[in-house]
């Protein structure tokens, strides 16, 4: 190629910075735009490919600046809708998977393809991973003889099913789950084997994670090509994700673990049977000594800035998106069959699944006016608060970014629901206009930097807090957090009377963004303010590993930030809700510029927490007390290495804030019980029956 190849983002979303780092090192590449209807993240994202043009439309993109090829990673809905145009101009279309939503999309975009002359692929990055092109290199070495069978297992975590986001497209039906999830170790599959011409589906039983939510995760699948079969095990939502491979060949076997980045491999030698099982044993012991070296080795290289990302799915990023471009350096245009492909296969598979799908929840009333206005009110504590506030018998307004796939509460005829963004200062008044009252649990979005973080957060809350003003509300809430305050000081109790931690920039990028919040929240004028600031909370529906515990590496094991044995400011989520019900029949004005501790009266340990949940879910969880020397000791390390391979804006470690996560500080909530006339739960039975048996059933 003689020329510089200008390339487009489509979408500047969590994935892009992936396709970003990707691109970046390829020789005869340009990131020449970026295009999002959100033109501030396009930007950010724009400044970070090195001042590329920002365009809020794909029309705006080839009327003025025509890219040679285009990464689509907009959410699969809009695959097709951003796709074609792009294809039928002549631009060459790399495609987060899956291709599209179904098969007849997929037909569109392959004839726009051709239509337009141009190459159409998909991301299919785990057939770039490293131990499985490893594994594939030692096949085609010819040393193990032919491949006939694959044996796989693919377990996942779910995160979105864990942290209940049903609104996500993938909860829509089980056929838009398996193409979120199941394409990346069936891509391996096609890879090895070929397309899959026939299958025998045994899908598990439906789980009912939510209310009105119907799942399937468990599939066992046989699956027949024309050069030999695979039994493929997928366990989605699973707590300890395992993905391995076993290549079953005439002359050996490979055996490839996906997560741990090993391959291992038998194959017979010239020895009597003793001596042949020693060698093995030995070779595979090598094989796996090898690959902790070299994983080691790569750790410390990126840790450096030595060399790129050591993680597998970075590295399968990379190879993926090197080979799409790769290709188009041959300038033959090309489409990549196994995209459309793995579409069919997941119809195919869907079709042995049953389950009731949600209902779409009714439109508004153009007219129709609420008692209060919930932002964020589909949430944990958003879903607790509109059943409270329903069963007080008032009407409610709620606004939140995703509206799919909401239990039947939502469709109570009192609430209406509206689609939007606290950022989006337009979708804010649409709904505030109609309400008196304003409850504001949005988060406000979070950002790649500290700075980031802050300006959604404190973004958010402004424009919440100056349209309430606007509006004329009689009363805004803001939900903030107890990680505002500082609790590392066991020798003084916070009150209602404490204010957020005075040392703001000592903290954590959360925590600072959440004490600048309830900064602006208080200068506001016009609107009477209370801010509310939930501790730990906890219920069906909450995740049960909270990270105010200490720090997951994975499930089982939680690194406390201290000892774990000082109580914890615990609180039921539906006290949460009560109080917040108690502060909008208050007198607004007695609850002005107040700032209230909503914590429970049951308060555990976090060793306790820990010992009642495993006795629960019969798993094996582990507290592991740490201190704040030690955590110190590690961050300092993170930062000096960070310096040293020459990173900016790296913050100073500060043990203020690993002392205010251990929450030693006391906290005496008698204030807001007598100005709320607010009871929490205090029985230890109760909240060990709503806190932690929830959790029993499935242990997730």
């Amino acid at each position: 190629m003689t020329q510089i190849r200008k390339v487009a983002l489509i979408g500047a979303g969590s994935i892009a910075p992936m396709h970003l780092g990707a691109l970046k090192p390829l020789k005869g590449v340009e990131i020449a735009a970026v295009v999002d209807p959100n033109i501030s993240r396009a930007e950010a994202l724009a400044r970070q490919a090195g001042g590329a043009q920002v365009f809020g439309s794909i029309e705006a993109l080839l009327a003025e600046a025509k890219p040679d090829a285009a990464h689509v990673l907009t959410p699969p809905p809009f695959h097709l809708p951003a796709a074609r145009p792009l294809l039928e101009a002549g631009v060459h279309v790399l495609l987060e998977k899956p291709l599209a939503q179904n098969s007849e999309e997929c037909a569109t975009l392959t004839e726009a393809a051709r239509h337009g002359g141009a190459s159409l692929a998909v991301n299919h990055n785990f057939t770039h991973h490293p131990s499985f092109v490893r594994a594939r290199k030692m096949i085609a070495s010819g040393r193990y003889g032919r491949l006939r069978r694959v044996q796989m297992r693919y377990a996942a975590p779910l995160r979105q099913m864990t942290s209940r986001q049903f609104g996500h497209w993938m909860f829509d039906s089980p056929r838009n789950l398996l193409l979120e999830q199941a394409v990346h170790p069936l891509s391996q599959v096609e890879a090895l084997l070929g397309p899959i011409e026939s299958m025998a589906v045994c899908p598990g039983d439906i789980r009912r994670p939510a209310e009105g939510i119907e799942l399937v995760t468990d599939y066992g699948l046989d699956l027949k090509t024309r050069t030999g079969t695979a039994q493929l095990q997928i366990v989605l939502g699973a707590s300890y994700p395992s993905w391995t491979l076993s290549l079953l060949c005439d002359d050996g076997v490979i055996e490839a673990d996906i997560h741990e980045m090993r391959v291992v491999a038998r194959r017979p030698h010239p020895s009597i049977l003793p001596i042949d099982t020693a060698k093995r044993n030995m070779g595979e012991a090598l094989q796996a000594g090898g690959a902790a070296l070299t994983g080691l080795t790569d750790f410390a290289r990126e840790i450096l800035r030595l060399g790129p990302a050591a993680d597998g799915f970075s590295k399968s990023f990379a190879g993926s998106v090197g080979a799409f471009h790769a290709r188009l350096d041959q300038d033959e245009s090309f489409v990549d069959p196994m995209g459309a492909s793995l579409v069919k296969v997941c119809e195919d598979i869907a079709r042995h699944v049953d389950v009731a799908l949600p209902a779409a929840p009714p439109e508004p009333d153009a007219e129709a006016r609420y008692d209060v206005a919930v932002l964020g009110g589909t949430g944990f504590i958003g879903q607790a608060l509109v059943r409270t506030l329903l069963d007080e018998g008032m009407s409610v307004a709620v606004m939140a970014r995703s509206l799919g796939n909401l239990p039947a509460l939502f469709h109570d005829p009192r609430v209406g629901l509206f689609k939007g963004s606290i950022s989006d200062a337009e979708a804010v008044r649409a709904v505030l206009s109609r309400c008196e009252r304003v409850v504001n649990l949005a988060h406000g979005g979070g950002g790649a930097t500290r700075e980031a973080v802050a300006e959604a957060m404190v973004g958010g809350a402004k424009v919440v807090g100056e349209i309430a003003a606007e509006t004329r509300a009689k009363q805004l809430l803001f939900i903030s957090s107890s990680a505002a305050l500082y609790l590392g000081d066991p020798e003084t109790a916070v009150t209602m009377e404490t204010p957020p931690d005075p040392e703001p920039d000592t903290r954590a990028d959360y925590a600072r963004a959440k004490v600048l919040a309830e900064h602006a929240m208080l200068e506001l004028e016009g609107v009477p303010v209370t801010i509310l600031r939930p501790a730990i909370v906890v219920g069906a529906g909450a995740p049960p590993f909270h990270s105010a515990l200490g720090a997951y590496e994975n499930e089982t094991h939680c690194i406390g930030w201290n000892a774990g044995k000082n109580p914890l400011p615990f609180v039921l989520v539906e006290d949460v809700a009560s109080a917040i019900l108690a502060c909008l029949k208050a007198d607004p004005e007695s609850l002005d510029g107040k700032g209230l501790n909503i914590v429970g009266d049951v308060r555990w340990s976090a060793r306790r927490y820990t010992e009642e949940l495993a006795a629960a879910t019969g798993r094996p969880l582990e507290f592991h007390s740490s201190a704040v020397p030690l955590l110190m000791a590690s961050e300092w390390m993170k930062w000096v290495a960070k310096k040293v391979a020459g990173r900016r804006g790296v913050p100073t470690p500060s043990s203020r804030d690993f002392k205010s996560r251990g929450m030693v500080a006391p906290i005496d909530t008698s204030g807001e019980k007598a100005a709320l006339d607010w009871t929490p739960c205090a029985d230890e039975a109760l909240f060990r029956e709503t806190a932690i048996l929830p959790h029993a059933d499935t242990g997730s």
